[in-house]
């Protein structure tokens, strides 16, 4: 019986090691996750920076030729570039800002 009680303290000791590291490992992952914040609207993004490349309107403009980057936080300051084709092989770099939490952009031709 004796041979028998050590193994299970063994085996209940290494249990609580097991534990312990598999609750390290998801306090990590938790900590390590960063929430999102909201992100812009691609679509709507990529017609202004269409409408400011071709000097036109913002709501008529198409967004062929447009590229972008996907996935940009709706946070004050994160600046960014798009490229929008005007012309074929002619492509004209919009310099992005984001004014304000809420989505609203300013953009400029480089």
């Amino acid at each position: 019986m004796t041979e028998q009680g050590k193994f299970t303290r063994a085996l209940v000791g290494l249990s609580a090691v097991v534990i312990a590291v598999c609750a390290v490992v998801v306090t990590i992952k938790v900590v390590g996750n960063h929430p999102q914040g909201p992100l812009l609207d691609q679509e709507a993004v990529e017609r202004q920076a269409s409408a400011t490349a071709r000097s036109t309107a913002k709501g008529g403009m198409s967004r062929d030729g447009v590229f972008c980057p996907t996935a940009i936080e709706a946070k004050k300051g994160i600046k960014f570039e798009c490229d929008v084709y005007v012309a074929p092989g002619q492509p004209e770099t919009i310099k992005v800002e984001v004014v304000d939490d809420q989505g609203k952009l300013s953009m400029s031709k480089l």
